[in-house]
């Protein structure tokens, strides 16, 4: 079993997509797949968005995903925008020329994909490839992330308890294998 899916997990603001960066910069990979961005409105949290890296047809790129009503307070989760976007966002990566990337990121899992099964469906089916991944994702359990933790095809790395350094250098090891 080939162990190239890397999940990185870890509170907010623990520098997972930091740490994801440096990797793509050290390794010179290439990646394609979904990064999620927050947004603010009059300098305060409103929510998150889904942004692809491949641009897809008929869409805009920057959609967003998790809305904040109250200050932060309550979050809802935008269900169609994972069933739609989200998932041509997956199916894209699936079918992409693969001389155009060499790894797939799937950005801050951890907070609503669970409502989506065919966004879900599609998660699994890229774990399930034979392509580099790399998930980064809150350190919660859901549906999702917990069955992913659960499998042996990954190698999983707390960053709320090891070091950004240690994973770096454990993964970029790992890759020149």
């Amino acid at each position: 079993m080939m162990l190239n899916k890397f999940i990185i997990a870890g509170q907010s603001n623990t520098g997972k997509s930091y740490l994801f960066d440096q990797i793509v910069e050290d390794m010179g990979l290439t990646p394609i797949g979904f990064r999620m961005k927050d947004f603010t409105i009059e300098n305060e949290f409103r929510g998150y968005y889904i942004h692809s890296i491949a641009e897809l047809q008929g869409y805009h790129n920057n959609i967003p995903i998790q809305t904040s009503l109250r200050k932060g307070k309550i979050r809802v989760q935008l269900k169609e925008v994972y069933d739609s976007f989200g998932v041509e966002c997956l199916k894209n990566v699936l079918t992409a020329d693969k001389e155009k990337y060499n790894c797939i990121i799937l950005d801050e899992l951890g907070r609503g994909e669970d409502t989506s099964e065919e966004f879900t469906d599609y998660i699994n089916k890229i774990l399930d490839s034979d392509n580099l991944v790399f998930i980064l994702m809150k350190n919660i359990n859901n549906s999702v992330t917990s069955d992913i933790k659960k499998r042996r095809d990954v190698l999983f790395y707390d960053l709320d308890n090891m070091s950004p350094d240690e994973v770096l250098l454990n993964i970029e090891e790992k890759l020149k294998k």
